[in-house]
């Protein structure tokens, strides 16, 4: 007589709701079927004691140990979603100041750009370029005309 498989009596799939001040904003969802074989492997076929029922253990077992991992996942999961969300805000504080030190820098209208391109012998298309290179990398650049200056002009 075989035995029933007990991941099939369970649910084959755990989704975390992931939400930041009560409103969902992702989920993580894991497959038992794949993800319980990683855990058990190599340990015992069989039930440490003759009478227990085989089936029952490795369901109860095998959805205790989820439901643990599971709590430490989400402990995990919120300390390292919130530290990262303090960063991501921080990063767009980041950008938002280096727009403002390139709008300084070169002006704020279309015009102040087709000028500023039309001086240096490049096209706007060359400034937005170096704009948008500049604006995501990490990079300090403490005097953007002049990094504008030095930048050769790219082929056409």
């Amino acid at each position: 007589m075989t035995q029933a498989d007990p991941r099939k009596e369970s649910v084959p799939e755990i989704r975390l709701v992931v939400e930041v001040d009560g409103n969902p904003v992702g989920f993580l969802n894991l497959d038992i079927d794949r993800l319980w074989p990683l855990i058990n492997h190599g340990k015992r076929d069989t039930v440490p004691v003759e009478w227990m029922d085989q089936g029952k253990f490795e369901s109860i077992m095998c959805s205790a140990v989820m439901k643990r991992m599971v709590s430490r996942i989400e402990g995990r999961l919120y300390q390292t979603l919130g530290d990262e969300m303090v960063k991501a805000g921080l990063d767009v504080e980041n950008f938002n100041l280096k727009a403002q030190a390139a709008a300084q820098a070169f002006g704020t209208t279309k015009a102040d750009i087709e000028k500023l391109a039309l001086e240096s012998d490049r096209t706007p298309q060359d400034f937005y370029s170096f704009f948008w290179e500049y604006l995501i990398t990490d990079r300090e650049i403490t005097d953007l005309k002049r990094e504008w200056k030095a930048k050769s002009t790219p082929p056409r």
